[in-house]
């Protein structure tokens, strides 16, 4: 089989998308022949999840020696990060011993988020100490999709509790540090995820993404994190939809293409399901080979609040704007529309699926949760949700309706928007308190939405949204920019992005803390 280095031409490597897409493999690296050579260390880690799973069709490399270096990846380097809060690593041999499915990402290392997807081997604590010693649930569809695709998960990664953070710092869980900077953020809420994958450990990992989730921390992070369109990827049986269809599931990756090839094996809509939205493209993946069409992309570095970003932020934006207009894009001029109403209601269409899971756990085991058992924030939102009623919730869904047709409009005749993706650069470790008896909603509300103000709004209106990683210096500590399209055009995210990838090389780009340096 014709072996292909991620950052080879890609006339070349969309010819060979169009044949099969086993003819993807891997990131860079010479193949490594079995009986000749072990895994090391960099080979693992230069490795993307389509190129290993390809090594591994290709007799390359076996499934069992890739879950052991991971598993010793993850051994090595998380007691310097605190990514990975459990792990299910005897099951993960299981599966590695196992005939592999014919996926594009069969036999590739995968973490889930310890919120929203249940799994039969692990529980789901949401990072709160209430739900310490909770009992695992049957795998949720996108969990058995994942699985059913030959990911091997070897455990579940930090979040905040409840994923109610911009960062990750979770008392019962403790803080995960950055792999580029330790002082920095890693975002939140998928904190644990954008660190295990920007070190190294695994390739991809799950994301939830609420209102900016899987976006803030891959702009902390220098990696690719895409929200889907509202949907598009399952939240069934246990939830109709999470955040009054804020939330997307998805994950975060060091490729584009691993982020389409992992939409592959997981979107289509399920039986009852309240959301029936259906891709667009036949395959994600392969759209990745078709020419990306000439877009219409609007500009904009002033938040949807009318703050204007600078300095990193700003000339991230100006660096891809000029990238895409070679490329042959229009780029035009825009704002965010006056009058979106951007509010408390924005709050209150999160909360409820908190309070909703914390009556579960008081159902359960016959008590409520003591002081020490839930963060401020947490007691806060619970107090909050009981002053609620049913016109409240009613009058916040109608203003995030509002909101959504009337920034939907504004992107008439536009095909997309760039925007920065974060509002500064990463927050050092401790600038939010969500936990102690100081914590402030209003203060922490204000913080939040000054550090990542283009997320959020994305969720409101449900479109698809990229975060995609930026080193304006070669060995900095990248920054980011925002890609948001139309709902179910996330194809055209994704080829935009694939041709950024090709020019900024950001496979390249490699945080102190690196797998490949083991060795």
């Amino acid at each position: 089989m014709q072996s292909l280095p991620i950052n080879s031409d890609k006339t070349e490597t969309r010819v060979l998308l169009l044949t099969v897409h086993e003819e993807l493999l891997n990131t860079g690296l010479t193949a490594i022949h079995r009986n000749t050579m072990p895994m090391n260390f960099s080979d693992y880690a230069d490795f993307d999840a389509v190129g290993l799973s390809s090594a591994i069709k290709n007799g390359d490399l076996s499934a069992e020696e890739v879950t052991e270096k991971a598993i010793e990846v993850s051994e090595r380097l998380n007691p310097e990060l605190n990514a990975v809060v459990m792990t299910s690593h005897e099951n993960a041999r299981k599966t590695a011993r196992n005939k592999l499915p014919d996926s594009p990402i069969a036999g590739a290392p995968f973490l889930l988020k310890d919120v929203n997807q249940f799994s039969h081997d692990m529980p789901t604590t949401f990072s709160c100490r209430f739900f310490d010693g909770a009992s695992p649930k049957p795998d949720s569809e996108l969990v058995t999709r994942w699985r059913k695709a030959g990911l091997i998960v070897l455990g579940k990664t930090n979040t905040p509790e409840f994923a109610e953070d911009f960062v990750c710092e979770p008392t019962f869980r403790g803080v995960t540090l950055n792999p580029w900077n330790a002082a920095l953020t890693t975002g939140g809420s998928s904190g644990g995820a954008a660190a295990a994958v920007a070190s190294g450990m695994v390739p991809l990992a799950h994301g939830t993404d609420l209102g900016g989730s899987i976006r803030i921390p891959s702009a902390c992070c220098g990696l690719f994190g895409l929200k889907p369109t509202t949907g598009l990827n399952s939240v069934a049986p246990y939830y109709m939809e999470i955040s009054n269809g804020f939330n997307s599931d998805h994950v975060l990756t060091r490729s584009v293409r691993d982020s389409a090839a992992a939409l592959d094996c997981t979107t289509g809509p399920v039986t009852g399901s309240r959301y029936q939205v259906v891709p667009r493209v036949d395959s994600y993946l392969a759209a990745l080979g078709q020419p990306t069409p000439k877009l219409r992309i609007g500009v904009c570095k002033s938040t949807p609040y009318g703050f204007t970003t600078a300095g990193a932020q700003a000339e991230s934006v100006d660096r891809v704007s000029g990238v895409l207009e070679d490329m042959g894009h229009t780029l035009l001029e825009y704002s965010y529309p006056d009058g979106l109403g951007l509010g408390s209601w924005m709050e209150d269409l999160w909360m409820v699926d908190i309070v909703h899971e914390i009556d579960n756990r008081i159902a359960e085991i016959g008590r409520e949760p003591e002081n020490h058992e839930l963060e401020a924030l947490t007691h806060f939102l619970r107090a909050r949700v009981a002053t609620l009623s049913a016109m409240d919730l009613y009058r916040a869904r109608q203003g995030a309706h509002e909101a959504s047709t009337k920034l939907m409009h504004s992107m008439d005749g536009m095909d997309m928007l760039l925007t920065p993706a974060l509002g500064s650069d990463p927050i050092p470790v401790g600038s939010m308190d969500s936990r102690t008896e100081n914590f402030s909603f209003e203060t922490w509300g204000e913080t939040g939405h000054a550090f990542a103000p283009f997320a959020y709004i994305c969720n409101v209106t449900g479109q698809p949204a990229a975060s995609i990683p930026i080193q304006l210096k070669s060995g900095d500590h990248p920054c980011a920019v925002q890609l948001a399209g139309h709902p179910c055009q996330d194809h055209l995210i994704l080829q935009v992005a694939s041709d950024l990838e090709e020019h900024f090389k950001w496979h390249s780009y490699r945080p102190p803390v690196w797998a490949g340096d083991l060795d």
